[in-house]
């Protein structure tokens, strides 16, 4: 094996992610072709050695918009599947940004910047802070914080592991360290209409869901280093909710969500009509953002499938596993999910048309929609001149479609 091309401090303990297939030449070769640029040399020499790697937790030196400090545990590889895999194109991310980590605990990520812009080179690391306050109603609030991904690297340090306990005299049979088993229900219970959320084998009533649809009309300007209000730009994300009780809010407890719900790529590339919503599947291929729920473990190997739909009520079967206590368990939740339909901000309603074409690139059906155009809102003096005035849009679908 070649030398590590991390720092030392870093190879002496970093390992590949087994999560992670062998990284071939064939497989590189087909992603940089995927890219508008090249990948930075000191990037893709250690993507080539590990292809993900587990490095322990590492400080970064940073602190996020909450004051608590960064930290990272790995870096992701170029696979198909699963939370560890490289991103690139992100509704939220700007489109010269590879997504090359996660902050611990959070939906934060770090990102490497691959073009030269006005006032970054090329390789600029930059961080992408979801806490931070900002004045569009973007996820992110990006800072530049490395000026190359070596520079990044050099700027770890390794953390000591956690102490480990020592072993009680008498092992506990409900500590689920010790025996994870026990929190799955065997057999499980199906899905029905009074519970139809099932995680690892227990049944729950939920309070409601909902399937939203948001279009972002305000998107990043790279020459001018701001957002701006960009309706021929127009950008979709799709997300799913479910509300189980009133205590889903604290840490851990079940509030399954997901963004970024891959839908125009399982739908042949195109966002899919309101009528195709009716036998519409995604996944489980694609990187979902999914989780259990605040402050709990992520959802992998996500598939949706809508099994009927009524106007605006679906019926959908949502499947993922998830992993406590090292051991994984099942997700499946199956029942209605109200459809919120499509929501979007203009500056004049004669935008609408302009931002539902650039958004759904021609797919969008005005017939199967009813179109509401809200007062105009005034959002605040903080909020740009160029974005303080706009018209709250909503479609929802149509009577009798």
């Amino acid at each position: 094996m070649p030398p590590s091309t991390l720092p030392p401090a870093l190879a002496s303990h970093a390992r590949r992610n087994p999560q992670n297939p062998e990284l071939t030449p064939e497989r590189l070769e087909q992603f940089e072709r995927s890219l508008p640029h090249p990948l930075p040399a000191d990037f893709r020499e250690v993507l080539v050695q590990y292809n993900g790697a587990l490095l322990g937790v590492c400080a970064t030196g940073l602190r996020d918009a909450l004051e608590q400090e960064v930290r990272i545990d790995d870096l992701l590889g170029l696979h198909d599947k699963g939370w560890t895999q490289l991103e690139y194109g992100d509704e939220n991310i700007p489109p010269d940004v590879l997504v090359f980590t996660h902050q611990r605990g959070s939906i934060n990520r770090f990102g490497l910047q691959l073009a030269d812009r006005p006032d970054t080179p090329r390789g600029t690391v930059w961080f992408f802070d979801s806490n931070a306050e900002t004045e569009t109603e973007d996820l992110f609030v990006a800072r530049a914080c490395a000026a190359s991904f070596g520079a990044f690297l050099a700027q770890l340090s390794p953390l000591p592991d956690d102490p480990v306990a020592p072993a009680p005299e008498h092992e506990d049979p409900e500590d689920p360290w010790s025996h994870p088993e026990a929190l799955e229900k065997v057999p499980a219970d199906t899905p029905t209409p009074e519970k139809p959320l099932v995680l690892a084998g227990h049944g729950y009533a939920i309070g409601g869901a909902r399937l939203d649809i948001y279009v972002s009309t305000w998107l990043p300007d790279l020459e001018a280093r701001e957002y701006r209000y960009q309706p021929e730009r127009a950008t979709v994300m799709y997300s799913l909710e479910i509300h189980v009780d009133e205590s889903s809010n604290q840490d851990g407890q079940p509030a399954p969500y997901a963004s970024n719900i891959p839908v125009a790529a399982a739908n042949g590339g195109r966002h899919p009509t309101l009528a195709e919503w009716s036998t519409l599947t995604v996944g489980p291929e694609g990187c979902w953002d999914a989780w259990y729920g605040n402050d709990a473990p992520s959802l992998d190997g996500n598939q949706l499938t809508v099994l009927e739909r009524s106007g605006a009520d679906l019926k959908v079967r949502w499947e993922a596993s998830y992993s406590q206590y090292g051991r994984d368990f099942a997700f499946v939740f199956e029942g209605p999910v109200r459809f919120e339909g499509i929501r979007f901000d203009v500056k004049d309603p004669s935008d609408i048309d302009r931002v539902l074409a650039s958004a759904f690139g021609g797919s969008h059906r005005p017939e199967e929609w009813t179109c509401n155009v809200g007062e105009r809102k005034d959002r605040g003096a903080q909020a740009p001149e160029d974005g303080r005035y706009v018209f709250p849009v909503t479609l929802v679908p149509g009577a009798g479609v």
